[in-house]
């Protein structure tokens, strides 16, 4: 099933239960003024001797007067002292002079001020109690979006009152300016010295910087500026320089590890030369060879010329031909030049080769140590020189630093000590301003009318009072009394309506019908209640064929109402059969004079076919249309044969024989018998007497029927007293008499005076 289904099936639920709850509430409020109503005795009295407690207490009350004034307070736009918060909000403002107004400082004060006939509430008290009896009748309250306090005071004297109210205003005033100019004398002697101790801690540092830029010198500069301090350029230079020198010693260590290792191999070492030329120097090189730095010269010449003439060679040929004498010249002096170089290489070729074998590798390792010696002389040198500049750079670093650090706290300082000074400047200049004004805009007056005891407050609080003590009354009485107060109440509780209500009759004597008022006095008052339950019947909704008649304790009358209803329902020309069931008891037996006789024990025991048994056992009565089936003899399990097959065949049989059936059934509450047979029939009245029986029993008794499934057509209050004011009343009056048959009226029933109900006296005994 879909949410949308749930919710529509949910839906009347709910409304079911809220209209069950309304219908609930509204028979709750009817039934408590239905109390009210029969209790209004009683409600009256409480009100009465609350009203007389109220009218005694306004006339010995002392009476007290109220004084008011109001106080304007106007906030100034100034700076808060000794404060760097937000200024505190309007409403806090007037929230804290509103306490100081009631504080005891201020109350003590004005207390004081008062002259000794002003002090008329403080006669019987002991003066370290004047305050607090004045803070008891001192109010201040503050108005909303709005700068007024209200001040009032309520005393037993008017002149007093406004005396005591104009002493408060003045001794709030007085404080407030005292306060005020107190807090501003403390703050500038605070704001004084602290501004003398920022001035010494500046004076101080201002006295360090001085000394650390003399210790740092005039060529310290701002690191915003993008200049090198120059010992910090020298230390730089000298790490470059350093790192040139270890990359060299490297690169001549591994030269000479290179040659070392060639020698070891016995490789030519002539191809090192060519790279020893970049490393130990070319003269070195030319040297360490037997050459002269002349020969180096002369070569370089000759191979300037030998370029020379190729060039100029080059430029000439495609003009002059090969066959040209100066093309020839040129040609002749190239050839002498590389003639002269190729002899002057095959020279030194021949020097390189004298070097062979022993003498080549000795004098490069030779001249490689060398190189690697002067390198790593250079390498110190240049080590010591950059360790003491590097350690004279971080010193002046450090300076700089340092001397940074001291500016920024000589800043700090000279800041606070202006804003120290600029605070200073505004007490003094506002020393003599509160920060709020306060103006009395309405003043304190004597009022010779007393505010309290205030006759409506007391009236309203009487009448109030006394409608709840009376209403309390009512309701604990009406709870002790457990008796139905009224027809509408036992149905609204019960949940069924009331069929009718029959008052109490005298019991007749004899047996049979002649103890029948039904049938001795047809046309007595009292046989209308019957009528009236018979007619209840007949015009019910459903099948009302065969009835059983229970109560919900014993001598409730249930054997009475069931012989006279059936009586009526004979009169109404209806064939009627009583059935008695109460086979424990059984009163409608003896009330016909059937005892010792068989009955319904006799056919469900018996081994007879229960239509059969019952036709033959069955007692017709004086009345014509009326039987009766008596109990028979007693049995002892009289439940057990109410609940056999053989009872429901019984009933079958008189539904089919007669047009009504009643069956007496015991009692309710003592027995289940009535509720094995209220489940065979169409339905169960239920007997109550309102003056005998208690409403929790009453409503027990209905419930044990509809718990067991038998449909409760309703009750029949019974056994009412005319001599009651309770609600049950019935007039017999009415307005016609019987006929006598013969064109006459008889002589017409006198109407009863009261209402019909129970005795109070024997309510009062219950409850």
């Amino acid at each position: 099933m879909n949410s949308s289904t749930e919710n529509s099936e949910l839906q009347p639920l709910s409304d079911t239960a809220l209209n069950a709850a309304s219908s609930e509430l509204v028979h709750s409020l009817l039934r408590l003024l239905h109390i009210a109503q029969y209790r209004r005795k009683t409600i009256v009295q409480a009100v009465c001797v609350a009203a007389i407690l109220g009218a005694t207490y306004y006339a010995l009350a002392p009476r007290y007067y109220d004084s008011n004034a109001k106080l304007l307070i106007v906030h100034r736009n100034q700076d808060q002292i000794a404060s760097m918060a937000d200024p505190p909000s309007v409403d806090s403002t007037m929230a804290t002079h509103r306490e100081i107004v009631v504080s005891p400082v201020v109350l003590q004060q004005a207390v004081e001020q008062l002259l000794p006939e002003q002090r008329v509430d403080f006669q019987d008290a002991p003066p370290s109690n004047w305050a607090r009896i004045l803070a008891e009748g001192l109010s201040a309250r503050t108005t909303r979006k709005a700068n007024f306090i209200e001040v009032s005071y309520r005393s037993r004297s008017p002149e007093a009152a406004a005396a005591v109210v104009s002493a408060v205003i003045q001794s709030y005033l007085q404080f407030v300016d005292y306060t005020h100019k107190g807090s501003a004398s403390e703050a500038i002697a605070v704001l004084t010295h602290k501004s003398d101790q920022v001035a010494v801690s500046l004076a101080t540092k201002k006295d360090e910087l001085q000394a650390c830029r003399d210790r740092v010198g005039s060529l310290a500069l701002e690191p915003d500026t993008g200049i090198i301090e120059p010992a910090i350029q020298r230390a730089l230079k000298l790490n470059e320089a350093l790192s040139d020198a270890q990359q060299r010693r490297l690169k001549l260590e591994a030269s000479l590890a290179s040659i070392a290792e060639a020698i070891r191999k016995g490789e030519d070492l002539q191809q090192h030369l060519v790279a020893l030329e970049g490393v130990v120097g070319q003269q070195m090189l030319i040297s360490a060879l037997g050459l002269t730095p002349q020969d180096n010269v002369l070569i370089k010449a000759q191979e300037q010329k030998l370029l020379d003439a190729h060039v100029e060679l080059q430029r000439t040929a495609p003009y002059y031909g090969p066959a040209h004498p100066k093309v020839i010249e040129l040609k002749e002096r190239a050839q002498a030049i590389e003639q002269y170089l190729a002899s002057y290489r095959a020279q030194t070729t021949e020097r390189f080769a004298a070097f062979g074998g022993g003498q080549l590798g000795p004098l490069l390792v030779k001249m490689m140590d060398q190189s690697v010696a002067k390198v790593r002389q250079e390498e110190e040198r240049l080590q010591l020189a950059f360790d003491a500049e590097r350690a004279k750079a971080r010193a002046q670093t450090d300076d700089m630093q340092k001397m940074q650090d001291i500016e920024r706290e000589v800043a700090r300082l000279e800041a606070e000590y202006d804003s120290l000074i600029s605070k200073i400047a505004t007490v003094d200049t506002h020393q003599l301003q509160a920060p709020i004004q306060a103006t009395v805009v309405q003043e304190p007056l004597p009022d010779d009318i007393a505010d309290s005891p205030e006759l409506r407050l007391v009236g309203l609080l009487s009448l109030l009072f006394g409608l709840f003590v009376g209403g309390a009354i009512a309701y604990v009485q009406d709870v002790l009394d457990d008796r139905f107060a009224s027809p509408e109440e036992m149905s609204g509780q019960l949940g069924v309506p009331v069929l009718s209500m029959i008052r109490r009759m005298t019991a007749l004597e004899g047996t049979g019908l002649a103890s029948v008022q039904t049938y001795v006095s047809p046309n007595a008052v009292e046989t209308e209640a019957f009528r009236t339950l018979r007619t209840a019947l007949t015009l019910g909704t459903g099948a009302t064929d065969r009835i059983a008649i229970s109560s919900a304790e014993p001598g409730d009358g249930k054997t009475t109402v069931a012989a006279n209803l059936a009586v009526s329902f004979a009169q109404a020309g209806k064939k009627t059969l009583i059935i008695d069931a109460d086979l424990r008891k059984p009163g409608m037996t003896a009330m016909m004079g059937l005892k010792g006789r068989p009955g319904v024990t006799d056919v469900l025991n018996g081994r007879k076919n229960p239509a059969d048994a019952a036709a033959e056992l069955v007692h017709s009565t004086e009345l014509r249309g009326l039987d009766v089936l008596p109990a028979g003899l007693r049995r002892p399990n009289p439940a057990e044969l109410l609940a056999d097959q053989k009872f429901s065949e019984l009933l079958a049989w008189a539904e089919a024989t007669y047009d009504q059936v009643l069956v007496d059934c015991p009692p309710v509450l003592a027995v289940s018998d009535a509720q094995i047979v209220g489940r065979l029939v169409d339905g169960a009245i239920l007997i109550v007497q309102p003056q005998k029986n208690h409403r929790r029993l009453v409503a027990r008794a209905c419930h044990s029927f509809t718990a067991t499934g038998c449909t409760l057509l309703g009750v029949v209050a019974n056994g009412l007293s005319s001599e009651s004011e309770r609600g049950y009343g019935y007039g017999y009056g009415y307005g016609y008499g019987y006929g006598d048959g013969y064109g006459h009226d008889a002589e017409m029933e006198q109407p009863s005076k009261d209402v019909l109900a129970w005795e109070p006296s024997q309510r009062s005994k219950a409850a």
